[in-house]
């Protein structure tokens, strides 16, 4: 049975659309459905009751078993990140998909920045400085820095494009060749919405996807990706103008996955360390993406 969602007509509280959605159920009940992570907002986890929500958007209802929500984080301990590099000027985290790399205007509780300055300060009494972010439904490699100097000096990198960023993505079918390269501009309208520019225009920002078919399976394809700009959604606008959607993807796709996340994974990370070495960081790709690649039919 799918799960019960709506799109907003008119500009409305979340927890009156929520009503809306579920008439006969209380306020503190549909709270609790906000707490406990079972509620979405165009695919990201809402946090509160009184949030404004914008016609148009999709709210969404997850049932208990997909919220997933460890107990330990209701209780506001942070859990520790999971570390896939680490030394005395750099650490390299996995991100988890459905968490937010650093928080919004908001003020979330919980993001991969708070996880990881949490545990370092527990641990080594130093601060951590967020270089760059993952959407919020994207999991995998995330660096941060531990020093002031060491953020400027990897933030140049990814300015000049010289830090190589590999993703793996489950897509929809398979794109129309085995390769190739996605270069339709992205420009971002000023409700935060992010759209591909028609070839005719000359708004928006470049952006550069190069892609590869690693595996076609009975429905999905896996392919890799590196990516040469970081344009918030870039990977999952491309994809979706190829015809092969990422699985999972509620707003440019066909929207959820069998395995309930969207199947994006930044899975490699190459950077130049303050000290001269060339560092190589790799992700393991997710079993739940690999689960939805190997799904035999619809």
């Amino acid at each position: 049975m799918p799960n019960p969602q709506m799109r907003v007509e008119a500009k409305d509280s979340l927890i009156n659309i929520l009503s809306n959605i579920h008439p006969e159920s209380k306020k503190n009940s549909l709270r609790r459905m906000i707490d406990f992570g079972r509620v979405l907002v165009d695919g990201n986890r809402a946090t509160r009751a009184k949030e404004i929500i914008s016609p148009g958007a999709i709210v969404e209802i997850l049932s208990r078993s997909e919220a997933d929500i460890p107990q330990k984080k209701q209780h506001g301990i942070l859990e520790d990140p999971i570390i896939l590099y680490e030394d005395e000027q750099i650490i390299v985290v996995e991100k988890p998909s459905g968490l937010l790399s650093v928080a919004t205007s908001k003020g979330e509780p919980d993001t991969m920045f708070d996880r990881v300055l949490h545990w370092s300060k527990r641990n080594q009494r130093k601060r951590v400085y967020l270089i760059h972010r993952l959407d919020r439904e994207t999991s995998g490699c995330l660096i941060l820095a531990k020093s002031p100097e060491t953020r400027k000096f990897l933030q140049s990198q990814f300015q000049q494009r010289s830090i190589k960023r590999i993703y793996h993505a489950v897509v929809l079918g398979k794109p129309p060749t085995n390769s190739g390269i996605s270069t339709s501009r992205i420009k971002e309208s000023k409700n935060k919405l992010v759209r591909l520019v028609p070839n005719n225009e000359k708004s928006g920002k470049e952006a550069i996807t190069i892609w590869k078919t690693v595996k076609e399976a009975s429905i999905n394809s896996l392919v890799r990706i590196k990516i040469e700009t970081g344009r918030r959604a870039q990977i999952r606008l491309h994809m979706s103008e190829l015809g092969c959607p990422v699985i999972g993807d509620k707003i440019y796709g066909i929207g959820k996955s069998s395995v309930s996340r969207l199947c994006l994974h930044a899975s490699e990370l190459k950077f130049t360390h303050p000290n001269g070495r060339k560092i190589t960081v790799k992700s393991k790709i997710p079993d739940k993406m690999l689960s939805e690649l190997n799904r035999k039919s619809v």
